[in-house]
């Protein structure tokens, strides 16, 4: 059986007339919300913070708010479904939408067309009547008669405020140019590459107790036959990495992380991206003072070669790394200041920095290594202390991995929309063989 498209308009109008009183109650219990989220952080009661009638208010007025939207949404999906079952969901705007429009802009600027629109025999009326507004026909003309003369029109545009005195310009169209907005746009991170080249583990404790080596035996000989066979010297210090937890949080109102697409994400990215930004600089640097870790600089027994005069920065860099080589380690990074990398490359063949670029020059592919080794840059490293070292000879342990919580629960975030987001991670760092390690000095 059809259904009448006049059964139709009749139920599109009541249903777009409860949409406009569920508007109205919408913002009725939003000013009843924030009144009662007010007196809910002014209050001070004792006992529970549940037992409060403020809070208990404060309960109900998001309650009543939250079921006044939802009933707001299945309206409009009502008011959706209703279009698409006359055809006018892709439609050209409807009559009713054309005379609702036409009668809030004759509010707006003091003039009245609706005798216009409401006239019987206009023809105007004559062609809404015959569907013409919701037909898919797109040509034709319709004459509505006269609105103004121009002598009432020209009056009426003057009267205007602000109407422009003279050729319209970017400035005077300015409140009818829409801006182009981009939204929020991905955040360039860093890459942490010295976390990549330190072997993780795990751990099961809050504190590593271990033994440092700190030299392996050297004095092993030939014997001859009934001789005394030589003693051979080992040195173990005792030493031990307490688990440390790294953390930040933040606080956003739950209806822009609703509102702006892409904000959780990436706050879900640079949260976690912090942590481990402390950590890396926590492993190369951190003092082991209060809640700080004990990075590799700061660990006692490293290399150290003296500078020699006239070395440059790559000449120390080598000079640490026969240091270390001459522990018994086997050198495959070397960490260096962002500005001490570019030195290197900026090296030329005479001292007066003529000749040729000895890096291969501002054109030539320089990969980042020197003296064969993988070369990683951090601002956190001295600029005059870059690190050479074998990365086996430490490990970052995981009491608990970098995550990401969230929670309305934090203080008075239920009531006020908000949500906390932390990050955080627990580890410890345990230097095994600091002689593994070995300190360039490029003071001069």
């Amino acid at each position: 059986m059809a259904v009448q498209n006049g059964s139709l308009d009749a139920r599109l109008r009541a249903v777009r007339d409860e949409i406009g009183a569920a508007r109205e109650e919408r913002a009725t219990r939003r000013t009843e919300r924030d009144s009662a989220r007010e007196a809910f952080a002014n209050a001070n009661h004792e006992g529970a913070v549940s037992s409060w009638p403020e809070f208990e208010a404060a309960q109900e007025a998001v309650r009543a708010l939250g079921e006044t939207e939802d009933r707001l949404a299945d309206l409009q999906q009502t008011e959706q479904a209703i279009l698409s079952m006359m055809g006018r969901d892709n439609q050209p705007v409807s009559g009713e939408d054309a005379r609702r429009a036409i009668e809030t802009l004759a509010a707006a600027h003091g003039w009245d067309g609706r005798q216009l629109l409401s006239a019987e025999g206009s023809a105007y009326r004559e062609a809404l009547d015959r569907g013409i507004f919701g037909s898919t026909n797109k040509f034709g003309t319709i004459h509505l008669g006269e609105i103004a003369d121009r002598d009432n029109a020209v009056q009426f545009l003057s009267e205007l405020p602000n109407a422009p005195a003279g050729p319209v310009t970017s400035t005077t169209a300015a409140p009818g140019i829409q801006p182009d907005r981009r939204g929020l746009q991905p955040y360039q991170l860093r890459r942490l590459s010295f976390l990549d080249l330190i072997p993780t583990g795990t751990t099961d404790s809050n504190s590593i107790e271990y033994v440092q080596v700190a030299n392996i035996p050297g004095t092993t000989a030939t014997v001859a036959e009934g001789a005394i066979k030589p003693e051979v010297g080992l040195g173990l210090v005792d030493a031990t990495a307490a688990v440390r937890t790294i953390a930040g949080w933040i606080k956003v109102n739950r209806q822009a992380m609703d509102d702006m697409a892409g904000l959780a994400t990436l706050i879900n990215t640079l949260l976690p991206y912090d942590v481990r930004r402390k950590i890396e600089g926590q492993i190369l640097a951190g003092d082991g003072t209060g809640t700080n870790l004990r990075g590799i600089l700061n660990t006692p027994g490293l290399g150290a070669p003296a500078f020699v005069a006239g070395d440059n920065a790559a000449d120390a860099i080598l000079r640490a790394m026969t240091t270390v080589i001459l522990s018994d380690a086997d050198p495959n990074f070397v960490a260096a200041h962002p500005l001490v990398w570019q030195d290197i490359l900026l090296m030329r063949e005479n001292a007066d920095r003529s000749g040729q670029y000895l890096a291969g020059g501002p054109f030539g592919m320089t990969a980042p290594t020197i003296w064969g080794l993988a070369l990683t840059t951090s601002t956190v490293i001295p600029q005059a202390t870059p690190l050479v070292g074998d990365s086996m000879g430490a490990t970052l342990l995981f009491r608990e991995g970098v995550n990401v919580k969230t929670s309305d629960s934090d203080q008075d975030d239920f009531v006020r929309n908000r949500v906390t987001v932390l990050a955080e991670a627990r580890v410890a760092f345990p230097v095994w063989r600091p002689a593994s390690f070995a300190i360039a000095d490029t003071t001069a």
